[in-house]
């Protein structure tokens, strides 16, 4: 017997889709009905049959590769069909069960098969295989169909309303299927792959945007994301592999021991207040900074620590009223909206545009600089695709200086 059967089979491509629309092998089986192990194995024997990883870890659960979203889209289209034609066959009074499951390209090419030569035994001489196993595949395609799918006649074999439908089935998914793998072979030479990015606050994250820009215009196989959350929650999703590098102020010496920091640019702790402030005017004392109310970085950030390190090393409490922010704009709104003194780090290029917010305070509060750059995991080698993300992002920060 002649294997025609495709790499991938149909309970495959049930499973990409369900794992593709949950994110979660957990979820995925569960809807599936079917135990995680059983579906984790139909996965791993896809990616073995395309030879590409179709699904990685990601910050939003299973997340699809370049390749996952190919074959993902024709599987969805694939399941779809599988769909119409199960409803088709509900049409003319056929009670089918799971389509999608029950089915087989086997079952598929042994009714073709049949319906074209006439006979059991004609079909399985086409195919190359004997003919009890053409009758026990009807049988299993009765069963999936909840009828049988010929008739026995004195002239041979006569095909049911179901056939024609099922065959017209068949045709289309290897339609789709060739679709697929001309779509997969199209990435071979391309970029492919995922940039996940971190963000940290702080003042030149629009440069992100940029670089993503080039990125995508240049390179539309690259998948780009850029997520923003605290140090701890980053650094977290950055170990189990959810994440590709952090950008945002580095913590030098307190760095996590298996980070490897990478300085990008500089940027100053600067004090802001709203124009008309009524300390706008004048330069702020110790005496005035700790009576206002602020707005700083979260506890555990190297800007709070440094704010709080200023007051007690004067021998003073740090103020009470803080309202921390996590993001620029937020922050930003808030010093613009109260009489709450902002500390935040700028780089020259933004400190410059801020005259049009917002209003820099004079104050006895010492100059800081911050370092901002990209932090990645030590242990892994940097692939190509973060390689070309931090070249371009290196070149679009020169320019914008």
């Amino acid at each position: 017997m002649v294997d025609r059967s495709p790499l991938i089979s149909i309970k495959q491509l049930r499973a990409i889709g369900a794992v593709a629309d949950n994110a979660s092998l957990v979820r995925a089986s569960r809807q599936l009905a079917i135990s995680q192990s059983s579906l984790s194995r139909q996965i791993d024997d896809a990616e073995r049959a395309f030879g590409r990883t179709l699904f990685q870890r990601g910050w939003n659960g299973m997340e699809p590769t370049s390749a996952g979203i190919v074959v993902i889209t024709h599987a969805r289209r694939m399941m779809a069909r599988i769909v119409q034609c199960g409803e088709a066959l509900a049409i003319n009074g056929v009670r089918t069960g799971d389509l999608g499951y029950h089915l087989t390209w086997f079952i598929l090419d042994v009714l073709d098969a049949v319906r074209h030569a006439g006979s059991a035994s004609a079909a399985a001489n086409s195919l190359g295989i004997s003919q009890p196993t053409v009758s026990r595949t009807l049988a299993q395609a009765g069963a999936a169909i909840g009828q049988p799918p010929f008739l026995r006649t004195a002239t041979g074999m006569t095909a049911t309303s179901s056939v024609p439908v099922l065959c017209a089935l068949r045709d289309d998914l290897h339609v789709e299927l060739a679709t697929m793998t001309a779509a997969l072979a199209s990435l071979d030479g391309q970029v492919t792959g995922r940039v996940a990015v971190g963000l940290l606050p702080f003042s030149e994250q629009g440069i992100v945007v940029e670089t993503f820009a080039i990125l995508t215009r240049d390179y539309p196989h690259l998948q780009l994301q850029a997520v923003t959350g605290s140090y701890t929650a980053l650094t977290e999703a950055l170990r189990r592999g959810e994440i590709d590098m952090i950008l945002g102020p580095l913590r030098g010496d307190g760095a996590i021991d298996w980070l490897q920091e990478h300085p990008l640019l500089e940027e100053h702790l600067t004090l802001l207040v709203r124009p008309r402030h009524p300390l706008a005017d004048r330069r702020a004392d110790c005496a005035d900074l700790v009576a206002a109310s602020w707005v700083v970085g979260p506890h555990g950030t190297p800007t709070r620590r440094f704010f709080e390190a200023f007051f007690l090393g004067r021998g003073m409490a740090p103020p009470a009223q803080i309202c921390e922010m996590v993001t620029f704009p937020l922050a930003e709104d808030m010093i613009r909206q109260s009489d709450a003194i902002g500390l935040l780090t700028y780089s020259r290029r933004q400190r410059e545009a801020l005259r049009n917010r917002l209003q820099t305070l004079s104050s006895d509060f010492p100059d800081a600089v911050r370092q901002i750059g990209i932090s990645m995991h030590r242990s892994r080698p940097s692939s190509t695709q973060h390689e070309l993300f931090r070249s371009v992002l290196i070149k679009t920060l020169e320019g914008a200086k």
